[in-house]
């Protein structure tokens, strides 16, 4: 089939990759406006334009479904439209144009967790399995009725970069054979149950800043839903740094292992480091009055590094507090 596909990002572009391997054509790939990014704010590209130049696809970019849009596509020959990761509707004078055969792949076992930000939001919620969903599209957020499922656990150590690529190892070949039982003729469709829905929402600057005040699993899991890009964040001195891995680490204070602190483990502001060293790293205390552990951290401007080797580099005493 001649395919029209619908993406933006690095998990989108995994999938058009896929399609452009597979014995479909790729027609047109349709993707964002170009954005600035960077400390220079360089305009960039997104990564489902970087496929399809490399490839020699025929690009539109575009910010908004329109009359002028569609009007462009009275041009392109296709069969078939595939969206993954785009961020707009598409509009029902679009999907008519290829009635029945509108492809979303949503990285969620639908109805549980529509819209925009599904991978965060498996993390955030501590959940223990995930999946993936392909549809048949309609001109409502993520309702359409359901081609297939895939369905996987979540490790402890999964964050959103490895989700991710499970989520792609998994549905990639899952995309392929729809599209090419759908080539073959009509194929059957389960309806979601919209009683169980669940919604999502689009990630905000705020949401990537710990808050100390929070319980330890929640801070570990906001950590593991941002991993490793955006990224979350805390200030120290004055200066922010990305912490990008964690664990829990509420055994040590069980075991009597920081008997050396000078004051007992409640008597510390939240956020508050309570280790410091290479036998510990870097230990920090959280809300409900357990312990993490900061694995890896970003300091502005740095490297990402280990907490061990962050001791090294920065004097950090027992006591100081992360904000």
């Amino acid at each position: 089939m001649k395919i029209l596909f619908f993406g933006s990002d690095k998990f989108s572009s995994k999938f058009l990759e896929a399609i452009i391997y597979s014995k479909h054509k790729v027609s047109l790939v349709v993707t964002h406006s170009d954005k600035r990014k960077g400390r220079g704010l360089k305009f960039t590209p997104s990564p489902v334009k970087e496929i399809s130049s490399t490839f020699g696809i025929d690009l539109v970019q575009t910010e908004a479904i329109d009359k002028l849009f569609l009007e462009k596509l009275s041009y392109v020959d296709f069969d078939c439209i595939v969206v993954v990761s785009f961020g707009l509707i598409l509009s029902k004078a679009l999907l008519d144009l290829t009635p029945g055969k509108c492809i979303n792949v949503h990285p969620s076992l639908l109805p549980k967790y529509r819209g925009p930000s599904p991978i965060e939001s498996s993390l955030l919620n501590g959940e223990k399995e995930t999946g993936i969903s392909i549809i048949k599209m309609n001109e409502r957020i993520d309702e359409g009725e359901i081609y297939v499922q895939a369905k996987f656990g979540i490790a402890e150590e999964d964050n959103k970069t490895s989700l991710e690529e499970k989520l792609i190892k998994i549905g990639s070949p899952l995309l392929i054979s729809i599209l090419d039982l759908l080539e073959e003729g009509e194929l059957r469709t389960i309806p979601q149950d919209n009683s169980l829905a669940t919604y999502t929402s689009f990630i905000k600057k705020e949401d990537l800043r710990i808050d100390w005040n929070k319980k330890a699993i929640d801070i570990v899991n906001r950590i593991r839903a941002f991993s490793f890009e955006p990224g979350c964040f805390t200030f120290w001195r004055g200066k922010r740094i990305k912490i990008l891995k964690t664990k829990m680490c509420t055994e040590l204070c069980e075991r009597g292992l920081l008997r050396g602190l000078t004051a007992k483990v409640e008597e510390f502001k939240n956020g508050s480091v309570l280790a410091s060293d290479s036998k510990n790293g870097v230990l920090v205390k959280c809300g409900d009055g357990k312990v993490i552990r900061l694995e890896l951290l970003k300091p502005e401007g740095k490297n990402v590094m280990t907490d061990l080797d962050f001791i090294n580099g920065y004097p950090l005493k027992v006591g100081e507090v992360f904000e």
